[in-house]
């Protein structure tokens, strides 16, 4: 073959050439998108090699494909919205059940807040997979909580004031641990309304009674000033001074105010009645019902008793 006529078939060969080329080396690219994760797997068997979001060229002759997972924030509610949909990045369950350290049995709320370690996305992946992690964490925080309230050291003050933090950071700091050998770290814990039963119903009891015995010594104060009152006035009534009925008169109108027996108040129409205008108080009906009256209309009206 002459010198120009290889010359002739590399001019035409070169461009399918590069066309093919261009088309391997394209095809190879990939796009991990934002938020995520892309692990390597070749030939189904996961590599070390993770892929931060971005374009990447993977060699797609050696069998190579990308899976991906989160890499932002997840989270799992417990006992708090676990009737609400969920999202892949936010999931919710029942609360824990579980008894503390002094036997007393409780319903636990908590939020665990959670990403996975980039350098051990091949073990996450090996071992729980893209559906799974939301699983793990849901079990391994209930275990490690569970173990936490057991300790004798727990009791239901822990729950409470103070020592509620210091349980916080003791449950924290188990999620923490249990999670991290999983692959996962803990980025947030809080824990939320714990449910005691009967033993909280007891508490709520024991809580109001302190409050109400506050209100009856105050308001034992205030009667025994009152009494103190009413002593004084029988000596005023007998001297005829106008003063120490006006001083009764707010107590009277204030009890028939609080009454709960059917007594209404009213003012009295004018022109109609002797006397001047002013307050009435009457009975309701046999319904309880207030009666009615026209002032337009003639007959006579239900008697009232004019105020003093």
């Amino acid at each position: 073959m002459s010198t120009a006529a290889i010359v002739i078939l590399l001019v035409l060969l070169a461009p399918i050439i590069g066309v093919l080329v261009w088309v391997i080396l394209a095809a190879g690219f990939t796009k991990v998108p934002a938020g995520s994760l892309g692990l390597v797997v070749k030939n189904g068997k996961a590599t070390d090699r993770t892929l931060t979001p971005g374009r990447h060229w993977v060699p797609l002759v050696r069998r190579f494909m990308i899976v991906e997972y989160p890499s932002v924030e997840m989270a799992y509610r417990a006992g708090e919205g676990a009737s609400t949909a969920s999202s892949d990045l936010d999931r919710s369950g029942p609360s824990l059940s579980c008894a503390l350290g002094d036997r007393a049995l409780a319903d636990v709320s908590y939020t665990v807040r959670f990403a996975i370690v980039p350098e051990q996305l091949r073990t996450v992946h090996e071992r729980f997979g893209p559906q799974g992690i939301n699983g793990v964490v849901r079990d391994h925080s209930a275990r490690a909580i569970s173990h936490a309230l057991s300790d004798p050291e727990v009791t239901v003050g822990s729950l409470f004031g103070s020592r509620r933090s210091e349980t916080e950071a003791r449950l924290a700091a188990a999620v923490t641990a249990a999670l991290e050998e999983q692959g996962i770290r803990v980025t947030g814990f809080v824990l939320g309304p714990v449910d005691l039963g009967r033993t909280g119903e007891v508490i709520q009891a024991t809580v109001r009674a302190g409050f109400e015995l506050a209100l009856e010594e105050a308001e034992a104060a205030t009667r025994l000033a009152q009494a103190q009152n009413d002593g004084e006035l029988e000596r005023q009534i007998t001297s005829m001074r106008e003063g120490a009925w006006r001083y009764r008169e707010t107590d009277l109108w204030r009890d028939l105010v609080q009454r709960s027996d059917g007594v209404q108040l009213g003012r009295r129409r004018p022109g109609y009645g002797p006397g001047r205008l002013g307050l009435t108080v009457r009975e309701d009906t046999p319904t309880n019902e207030p009666t009615a009256v026209d002032p337009t209309a003639g007959g006579e009206a239900p008697p009232a008793t004019e105020a003093p």
